[in-house]
């Protein structure tokens, strides 16, 4: 389905109960959360393509911070979802933490997988610098090879993310890459005041070491670790990313009273 405003954001929602937002990197979409929408059974679960990736419309020559937090806005409230869990994976998670503070109104909690609050790491700026020369030089087609072979096993899903990844707008993508590159929520953190989740990969290193930020600043921090897992949790390691999802939102969000009330 399609957001009635422009750009036009496509967006997938399955499930009934307590709303799940999940929020994707650059270029790869909702297809990066294809087997979450197994939890539909007890939460509904909303994703989605940014504008300038996969089925998303194009708005403009330029993605600013506004503008994402923006599409996430009106993409509730089309759906009518006046309170919703914000999940961000990788990328992904430094919208998820902008979104819980610019409208912390419409948050009830936050989950990031493999995420971090400043890309201080010198892998991680590597991993940035990287996107965005693919980016600049308009090498699309390596990177969604790259992104579908890492993320799914199975080659008939793997297609379907080269595919989806192959339909980014080149430029927008370079503009994603950089506001992820720039983005430094440390003094910021301490506004957060809904349960935060934090899931990594046992073997994820690099972004591991944000965890003591996040806790440090936030009250209330749970963190979970995927055995044996890298950086692709969601998707490599679905069975387990989900089971600790479902166990955390009986203990965090569903003990506090909220539930399909908010949809």
């Amino acid at each position: 389905m399609f957001t009635q405003s422009n750009p036009a954001i496509y967006y997938e929602k399955t499930g009934h109960g307590v709303p799940i937002l999940f929020i994707p990197p650059p270029a790869m979409g909702h297809l990066t959360f294809r087997y979450q929408t197994l939890l539909r059974q007890y939460f509904t679960i909303l994703t989605f393509d940014p504008r300038g990736d996969g089925n998303s419309r194009v708005s403009g020559k330029d993605i600013t911070l506004d503008n994402c937090l923006s599409d996430i806005e009106r993409l509730l409230k089309e759906n009518k979802i006046e309170k919703a869990v914000i999940c961000g994976y990788s990328n992904g998670g430094l919208l998820a933490q902008q979104f819980v503070l610019h409208y912390p109104e419409q948050a009830i909690g936050l989950i990031l997988i493999d995420s971090f609050f400043h890309p201080t790491n010198l892998l991680l700026r590597l991993e940035y610098l990287l996107g965005i020369t693919i980016a600049t030089y308009r090498a699309i087609p390596l990177l969604a090879k790259g992104l579908a072979l890492s993320h799914f096993p199975i080659d008939k899903e793997a297609a379907e993310m080269e595919r989806a990844v192959k339909k980014t707008n080149t430029a927008l993508l370079k503009q994603h890459y950089r506001l992820g590159f720039t983005s430094n929520l440390t003094k910021h953190l301490q506004k957060v005041k809904v349960p935060l989740l934090l899931i990594y990969g046992a073997h994820d290193y690099y972004v591991q070491h944000a965890q003591y930020g996040f806790r440090k600043h936030i009250e209330d921090v749970d963190v979970a670790y995927v055995h044996l897992a890298a950086h692709q949790v969601p998707t490599r390691h679905y069975r387990e990313c989900n089971a600790i999802i479902y166990d955390w939102m009986k203990r965090k969000i569903l003990c506090n009273g909220d539930d399909s009330n908010h949809l």
